[in-house]
């Protein structure tokens, strides 16, 4: 049993405490969280400064590591994601090494926990050995061609089974976005993963995304028609993109919308 104090305590569940004192258990559980008071006369590690929980880091591409400040700021969202897929091939020496940096600054900086998007297993290692508790979530996209789906369902299965479940860390299989998976992905997905998986997946980030789904008027098709492929089978749904996402995604599951960006109060409520 151990006991630490502090300059403050930051609990989750009151306002901060002065000089307050934590518990732990003998396997570093939580115990109880309180005044020096609540404690009596107890041998009190202190500590100058503040104790607080640990952090969570719940959206983080960390195989993209080395590509930190590469690409312009203030572009359109589409501009980012070809940036990203132009700029990201580097040496592999590079790329681990940065993979690694960035895992220390994480933990350094308070970070318990990540949720982390993988399309690749260049962090595999690097989540196996450290300290902390990584939820990877295996990325896949098929930019809704169906002739993509089988082959990208096999290349990611790869991913997904050398990606680390050591210890405490685990992994799911996720969409991209609404407007880079098609409904036969989204059936994978779904049936791939257990009841209790988490999923992530980018949402309404961009006007053009939004778009797509109501008007089909969108910039995305020419982003699409840059990787050889063309979206003239999509038919609009009149309604924005999360409309899609929902449709299927299932929620007896623990979903993560991230960004939502142009998210409305009536999106939230569907």
């Amino acid at each position: 049993m151990r006991f630490l104090s502090a300059d403050y305590i930051f609990p989750i569940t009151s306002e901060p405490i002065k000089n307050g004192v934590v518990q732990l258990d003998d396997d570093n559980a939580i115990v109880k969280v309180g005044t020096k008071e609540d404690f009596g006369s107890v041998d009190v590690k202190h500590f100058s400064g503040i104790l607080l929980p640990g952090f969570i880091n719940t959206h983080c591409h960390l195989e993209l590591s080395h590509m930190k400040g590469l690409c312009p700021t203030g572009t359109s969202l589409i501009t980012f994601i070809g940036n990203v897929v132009k700029l990201r091939d580097f040496e592999q020496s590079i790329i681990q090494s940065k993979i690694e940096e960035e895992d220390r600054n994480m933990f350094a900086a308070g970070i318990q926990a990540v949720g982390d998007i993988s399309n690749k297993v260049d962090t595999a290692n690097t989540k196996s050995e450290s300290p902390i508790h990584y939820y990877t979530f295996v990325e896949l996209f098929d930019f809704m061609q169906s002739s993509l789906t089988v082959s990208t369902i096999e290349n990611y299965r790869a991913v997904f089974r050398d990606q680390s479940s050591d210890g405490t860390n685990k992994k799911s299989f996720v969409p991209h976005a609404p407007y880079s998976v098609s409904e036969e992905l989204f059936d994978f997905i779904n049936k791939a993963n257990p009841d209790n998986a988490t999923i992530s997946i980018h949402n309404q980030e961009t006007v053009d995304e939004n778009a797509l789904f109501e008007t089909g008027e969108s910039g995305f098709h020419d982003f699409v028609k840059g990787f050889g492929f063309n979206l003239d089978h999509f038919k609009p749904i009149g309604k924005g993109s999360i409309y899609y996402a929902l449709k299927n995604m299932q929620a007896k599951r623990r979903n993560l919308f991230v960004h939502n960006t142009l998210t409305t109060e009536e999106d939230i409520q569907a």
